[in-house]
């Protein structure tokens, strides 16, 4: 009996679809229709010959239209290219195309790559190792690295990065990748790796003409003019780009231009590809075009082109009306990014992960019902999906703005990941010893900061190369803050699947003695000749190198404060971290004064968690109780509830947190007053007289920076000791510390495993923070539940947690 058409369409187990166009073998033989169905529904059953017969009658009605009028124009239509349709149907054969000159064309690439109104992923162009590397002879493809991007559905173009371990290393020993290398010809692999452009065929999902119309008359009504345009670009360049370098300045300039030209034109004009009007001039983004039929577009939608632009709008509004200096609310930026965020989400694409960090700058710098921790996560699966975390090999795949867009990108999420697991106190997402792209140098950075092609509408000071490339310190300061975090905050081993290391006071050593050259690095650093003619050149890198020795005080402080593997710091660890915290207070006051503290969830984070690491110094080490004058202290202390109140403007959830930190405060001044008291009575101990040293500062900033004064020093002097007593009143030495380092750890061994019914450790901490000559009764409740939150804290205390739940505040 013949087959019948549910049969062909529902074959029998041992009847494998092969996979043919226009049918599949069992079909052909039955004679019936061949039906796939869609992977994504189930319910949509759809004729596997589709696409080939709507090519066919593409083709039959151009024929008739060349016997019916042959003068007829047909690239007055839109431009299709037939190339998949040859392909599946006579696969040896050149395919020809119908575009605007309806002339054949030598082999595009395969439909695997993605649709139209949406960029293709630019991960087609790069990975650690090229792509067309492994598309090409097995002989250039070292199999210990092998990797690839590969659809991970049958029905879907979407391409994933896929590592060794995934298994596609035996397809390739095997041969079963063959297929998929044949799909892109020769000639286009080398034609993408000289012109640095991506291609694609099918059109992509559209948006109709109302949906488009919309946008325009929106545009028409909220874009900026070009001067205010102009003032919150330079704004977001100057402030939020110089710490979050993922968006190539020029990039979102030409987004401007163009979208002011689509508002202005409205649908009157023809809508081009990916929503633009065909009448504007295509630009390039983040380095790159995209070639439909041999011609160059706009490889951004207009939707997410809006949604970029309108964020960026949004922050700089933010740091502006902070500023005092701008009128209008930042929220209608932020709502109208909002409006095309689904276009600008709908894939995985660098612009989308780019869409993602803005989301991520947003919940940083101000309150916002993002999780950024979230986001975190989902900005580095992005990454990894993209194959942003390998080095490309053949970089003649990418522009060099390509490239360096592609490493910024990765490690500004590189960046945010850890600054924001340490605060948290959670676990790190992406393991250093996974990925391999290297730092951006110096001269890649130059490019960012050079003049765009500029119209007259937009009048953009970018910010000095030696600004931007600030930004390679803070990335290398992070692979520190990795080791910090991996050696000294683990929970103990569970099994004997890793073998840390066990002399961990000398890990210890190393990683401060390299922290040290860190700071002795960005300290020389010198601006060049041409800083002065940016306004406030100097005293922006000045500020800019400040913000880099503050993270070398927090990083000091991540070392040797309390941690899973040292519980109970010494006397000269407690030490570096009273002298590093309050260094850290004095730079941000200055900051504040400067109006250069934005006060992000960052820097009210450093803020408090500096205070609550004094507070515990005091009351956790005798020696800072007896030695520390209290005009310093109680200096140090206001100055952090003072920058904690100007903070809770911006952060209605930190007032709580402000008030319990009062209360330590209060508690603390009285404690001090006290023991201040008695110790003028008596002269001073053998102990105290040891802690006589000499100020080891790192040379003064000052030196570096020719005119620009030392405010920091100078504006917040510290009260002289007595005759008896000389201490260190600025940071303790990051360059010159060997007088103090050999001392400064305490041997210590770390259990490997938890004792059953041991008795917490950080609890019965507290009772020994209290001088031994004291009522330990005397301690306030307060105060004992506040050391034991920051004991079992992971780094710092968290200002955020209770209050967000349970918010006081609107």
């Amino acid at each position: 009996m013949a087959a019948t058409e549910a049969e062909a369409a529902q074959p029998a187990p041992s009847k494998k679809c092969d996979g043919s166009i226009p049918a599949c073998g069992n079909c052909a033989r039955a004679g019936v229709p061949c039906v796939d169905v869609d992977g994504r529904n189930n319910g949509l059953s759809i004729p596997r010959d589709f696409i080939t017969r709507c090519y066919a009658r593409i083709n039959w009605l151009e024929q008739k239209l060349k016997e019916i009028d042959p003068q007829f124009d047909l690239s007055q239509g839109p431009a299709v290219d037939m190339t998949s349709a040859d392909e599946t149907t006579t696969p040896c054969r050149p395919a020809t195309s119908t575009s605007g000159t309806g002339q054949e064309r030598a082999h595009a690439p395969s439909p695997v790559l993605e649709s139209a109104d949406h960029p293709l992923l630019e991960a087609t162009m790069s990975s650690k190792r090229s792509y067309s590397m492994a598309e090409g002879p097995e002989v250039e493809q070292p199999i210990f690295v092998e990797l690839g991007m590969l659809s991970l559905h049958s029905d879907s173009r979407q391409k994933h990065y896929l590592g060794s371990s995934s298994g596609l290393l035996f397809t390739r020993l095997i041969g079963l990748d063959s297929r998929r290398s044949s799909t892109a010809s020769p000639e286009f692999v080398s034609a993408c790796s000289r012109s640095g452009h991506r291609r694609r065929l099918a059109p992509g999902r559209s948006q109709s003409r109302e949906a488009y119309q919309a946008l325009y008359d929106r545009l028409r009504e909220e874009l900026p003019p070009p001067e205010e345009a102009s003032a919150l670009l330079e704004v977001y360049f100057q402030v939020i780009h110089v710490d979050h370098p993922f968006l190539h300045p020029h990039s979102i300039c030409n987004a401007y231009r163009a979208l002011r030209d689509c508002a202005d034109l409205g649908c009157n004009g023809h809508i081009g590809p990916n929503g633009w009007i065909d009448t504007i001039n295509t630009f390039s983004y983040n380095g790159r075009y995209d070639i439909t039929a041999g011609n160059e577009i706009t490889p951004i939608s207009v939707f997410t082109a809006t949604f970029h632009v309108f964020m960026v709008f949004s922050l700089a509004a933010t740091v502006m009306t902070r500023n005092r200096s701008f009128d209008h609310s930042p929220d209608k930026y932020y709502r109208i990014a909002m409006s095309a965020a689904s276009e600008c989400f709908c894939s995985i694409s660098m612009p989308a992960l780019q869409g993602v960090l803005l989301l991520m700058v947003q919940g940083l710098i101000g309150p916002a019902a993002i999780n950024i921790w979230t986001l975190s996560y989902i900005a580095t699966s992005h990454c990894i999906d993209l194959g942003l975390h390998r080095e490309p090999t053949d970089h003649s795949e990418l522009s060099p703005t390509a490239l360096t867009i592609r490493r910024l990108i990765f490690h500004t999420v590189y960046s945010l990941d850890r600054s924001i697991s340490t605060i948290q106190g959670r676990p790190l997402g992406i393991r250093d010893e996974t990925f391999d792209v290297r730092w951006p140098k110096f001269d890649e950075i130059q490019e960012f900061t050079y003049p765009a092609e500029q119209s007259s509408e937009l009048d953009i000071q970018l910010p000095s190369p030696e600004t931007t490339a600030l930004c390679i310190y803070r990335f290398r300061m992070d692979s520190y803050i990795s080791e910090i975090k991996l050696l000294l905050y683990r929970l103990p081993a569970q099994g004997d699947a890793m073998i840390w290391p066990t002399d961990l006071v000398s890990i210890q050593q190393r990683i401060k003695a390299k922290l040290d050259g860190w700071l002795a690095e960005t300290a020389s650093l010198q601006p060049t000749s041409s800083m002065p003619d940016i306004e406030d050149g100097e005293l922006k890198f000045h500020c800019e190198q400040l913000k880099l020795e503050s993270l070398y005080h927090s990083a000091i402080t991540l070392l040797f404060q309390p941690s899973q593997v040292f519980r109970s710091p010494s006397r000269n660890a407690l030490n570096l971290c009273y002298q590093s915290c309050r260094r850290r207070l004095r730079i941000y006051k200055y900051l504040n004064h400067e109006e250069k503290l934005h006060y992000t969830w960052r820097h009210v984070h450093g803020i408090f968690s500096s205070g609550a690491t004094i507070v515990y110094c005091f009351w956790a080490s005798r020696d800072l109780l007896e030695t520390i004058p209290f005009s310093e202290a109680l200096s140090d202390l206001r100055t952090c509830s003072n920058l904690l109140s100007v903070g809770s403007q911006w952060w209605p959830s930190l007032r709580r947190g402000k008030d319990s930190f009062d209360n330590m405060v209060d508690l603390t001044i009285k404690r001090l007053s006290q023991l201040q008291s008695l110790s003028q009575l008596q002269p001073p101990s053998r102990t105290q007289r040891r802690r006589i040293v000499q100020s080891t500062d790192p040379p003064p900033l000052e030196l570096n920076m020719g005119a620009v004064p030392d405010m920091v020093n100078t504006q917040i002097r510290v009260p002289v000791l007595d005759y008896q007593h000389a201490v260190v009143h600025d940071s303790v030495s990051s360059v010159d510390a060997t007088a103090t380092a050999a001392d400064t750890l305490r041997t210590e061994s770390y259990p490997e495993h938890h004792v059953e019914n041991e008795p917490d450790r950080f609890l019965s901490q507290v009772g020994g923070l209290v001088p031994a000559d004291s009522d330990q009764s005397t301690i306030d409740a307060a105060m004992e539940g506040f050391l034991v939150e920051y004991l079992h804290g992971d780094w710092g205390w968290d200002p955020f947690s209770s209050s967000m739940e349970n918010p006081e505040y609107p």
